[in-house]
């Protein structure tokens, strides 16, 4: 997964937990991980969040304490979201090592960073010592990441090597397809929601209309009443 969705991450989880009543428990269980006196420094969740990151407690590939923290919190909701975002990331680094590995070759190093021509800037250039530090670059500049996989298909053309460029092929087409079949049933849970609104807006508009019509009935017996006694006692 990308830097971007692992920032939007934190921010889901940071505006999901409510730091008005929460905030003793979470000062207090990361007291350890926290330097001494910058609590006042920290105002909201957003702001732990960025605390923990800053004393590398927390990051894209390090996400174990805040899964212990929401764990201990119930949010089970927050927790499967952080391990659905572990696991895609954890897949997408295996994918980084294959590749890794089939193109870690020193004599090949330049041939390859000219293959990414344009996406590197020549000041970054020199610091590129291998394939990985290519790759750390490449990710730097969101050239490369989970959805974008093109310019490892296009270093597996250009070095000749078809299995490596099936198997990158086969990881994009898997990822198409969870990433259908999530928002398949995003759509679904989003019309069942909205289908339970609109019952419980026409459950609410029926009482208020049995309510109105029951208030006029009890309003008109009561007139018919006191017309009959009125009459009774001027007879």
């Amino acid at each position: 997964m990308s830097l971007i969705e692992y920032r939007n991450l934190l921010y889901e989880v940071s505006e999901r937990i409510a730091w008005i009543t929460e905030r003793r428990r979470l000062l207090f269980i990361c007291k350890i991980f926290l330097p001494d006196d910058c609590e006042d420094n920290i105002q909201d969740v957003l702001s732990l969040l960025i605390k923990l990151e800053e004393e590398n407690h927390l990051g894209i590939d390090s996400l174990d304490v805040l899964k212990d923290l929401l764990e201990r919190m119930g949010k089970w909701n927050l927790l499967q979201a952080v391990e659905k975002f572990e696991t895609k990331r954890k897949e997408y680094k295996s994918l980084l090592e294959q590749c890794g590995r089939a193109l870690d070759d020193r004599s090949q190093l330049e041939r390859l960073v000219s293959v990414c021509e344009g996406k590197i800037s020549h000041d970054r250039q020199r610091h590129i010592t291998n394939v990985w530090t290519l790759f750390t670059e490449l990710e730097k500049q969101n050239e490369l990441g989970i959805k974008r996989l093109e310019i490892l298909k296009t270093m597996a053309t250009e070095m000749e090597k078809p299995d490596l460029l099936q198997r990158v092929e086969e990881f994009k087409k898997k990822r198409k397809q969870e990433e259908d079949a999530e928002r398949e049933q995003n759509d679904l849970e989003e019309a069942r929601r909205r289908s339970q609104g609109e019952e419980s807006s026409l459950f609410i508009s029926n009482i208020k209309l049995y309510i109105t019509r029951r208030s006029k009935t009890v309003y008109s017996d009561f007139v018919t009443g006191m017309h009959i006694i009125i009459r009774h006692n001027y007879l």
